[in-house]
């Protein structure tokens, strides 16, 4: 029989088979692997009687940074005391697994799944509290769960670790997560957007971004609107079901593939392509791997596209962050993040990236041209992105009047409906030189 860390781990004998699971060598916990086939028998068993059990995603948010500062050495011997507090603190009959990289899975089941959120805030504070005497006074340990609960409409371990990385998002993020019409079921927006990827009739459109120092070039962002035959299904709705159900991937592929075709019969070499990565994407193994066939050597078509990845998804998969840029590198892909300052401290994690450009999030737009405070703390975020080698790009500006400050600031790249709404066409008229006139 399978080992198990306790009576009530759901792994049975039927995975017993060709052999026993192989434990972390740094913790002596089982690895990922081993918590997925859990998962899909929990979820095998669900169907045919009704169990509560719960995915909990345990991240060490900046475990790098503290590496950097003691040593792999000593971060190593941190990561085993880590996971012997996770150990002694969780209950018994938890299944705790040491996860890639610096996350842990835990798999809660039955009354221990009811009292989830109870169990992880309380592992969370056991946590801080025992390791801050063993890290350099300047820092910190930072730690996030997400949790997923088992459900009927979940269809394997994948989407169930989908649905806990995005949940860790939403715990992490400080955006305001405002959903637009919450009339519609999330089922029904899942339900929509699988009847969309079997008909292969997703829309794909494009919203320019204009250089406010003219290079030449075409900018446009692709981007999914809606689903042609159906009611309007809005944006975030349609990538907030890819994302928690494991689709994100498909869509990324299909936006990729399109912006390749566009960009081979692009004869003047004038498109500039940005392409929105999920963060399935990101933490999925083999996407590197069709993306590499997808391009097959074409650097000339790859170099004149942009991967952005939101600023949240950047720091809840930073772990697979560094390898993912090395990968564009080699394909000569652009790296942009967007979203730049949802989180609290966004300039701490640019060390992680290889990126070209940053797109900020609109928070730091509000009221820049009536409160000199908010101008001053603009210009600073400016400046420190250019003296990082980064594009600025400012997203959402929906008053032209605001253009010749953004102008005026050192502002790269403007996009927003005053300028360009999302169109099925990229018929923007991009000008080869504006006179700005400023107040």
């Amino acid at each position: 029989m399978m080992p198990s860390q306790s009576a009530d781990a759901p792994i049975d004998d039927a995975y017993a088979q060709p052999s026993l699971p192989k434990r972390d060598s740094l913790t002596g916990l089982y690895q990922q692997d081993y918590l997925a086939l859990a998962l899909e028998q929990a979820l095998r068993r669900g169907e045919g009687e009704d169990i509560a059990a719960t995915l909990g995603l345990l991240q060490l948010e900046n475990f790098y940074e503290i590496r950097s500062w003691v040593g792999k050495s000593e971060a190593n011997l941190l990561l085993g005391e880590i996971s012997a507090i996770l150990k002694k603190t969780l209950p018994k009959k938890v299944l705790l697994c040491r996860c890639r990289h610096y996350e842990f899975g835990i798999l809660l089941i039955k009354d221990c799944s009811v009292n989830a959120g109870q169990i992880t805030d309380r592992v969370k504070q056991a946590l801080l509290t025992a390791v801050s005497a063993s890290i350099p006074p300047q820092l910190e340990l930072r730690c996030a769960v997400g949790l997923a609960g088992l459900d009927s409409d979940i269809a394997s371990a994948e989407v169930m670790f989908a649905r806990a990385r995005h949940n860790l998002s939403l715990s992490i993020s400080q955006v305001n997560q405002h959903v637009e019409f919450p009339t519609l079921n999330p089922d029904e927006a899942l339900k929509r957007l699988r009847r969309g990827l079997e008909d292969g009739q997703l829309t794909i459109c494009y919203q320019a971004m204009a250089a406010l120092q003219t290079d030449g070039l075409q900018h446009y962002e692709l981007r999914f609107r809606h689903i042609r035959g159906e009611k309007f299904l809005p944006e975030k709705l349609m990538m907030d079901a890819a994302v928690k159900n494991a689709l994100g991937p498909e869509l990324d592929r299909l936006c990729i593939s399109h912006a390749l075709t566009l960009l081979r019969e692009d004869k003047n070499k004038h498109l500039q392509l940005t392409v929105n990565i999920s963060h399935n994407s990101l933490v999925q193994g083999s996407f590197y791997y069709w993306l590499e066939s997808e391009i097959d050597g074409e650097g000339n078509i790859a170099r004149r596209m942009t991967f952005q990845l939101k600023e949240i998804d950047v720091l809840i998969a930073q772990h697979h962050i560094a390898q993912f840029c090395e990968r564009l590198q080699s394909l000569k892909i652009k790296l942009g993040i967007c979203q730049f300052g949802a989180t609290l401290e966004p300039f701490r994690y640019l060390s992680l990236l290889t990126a070209h450009s940053v797109k900020l999030d609109v928070s730091l737009l509000e009221r820049i041209n009536e409160s000199k405070e908010r101008r001053l703390m603009f210009q600073g975020v400016v400046k420190q992105l250019h003296d990082k080698g980064l594009k600025v790009i400012a997203g959402e500006v929906e008053e032209f009047s605001l253009i010749p400050l953004l102008w005026q600031e050192g502002v790269d790249f403007v996009q927003g409906n005053c300028l360009a709404p999302l169109s099925d066409e990229m018929g923007y008229q991009f000008l080869q030189e504006e006179r700005l006139q400023i107040h």
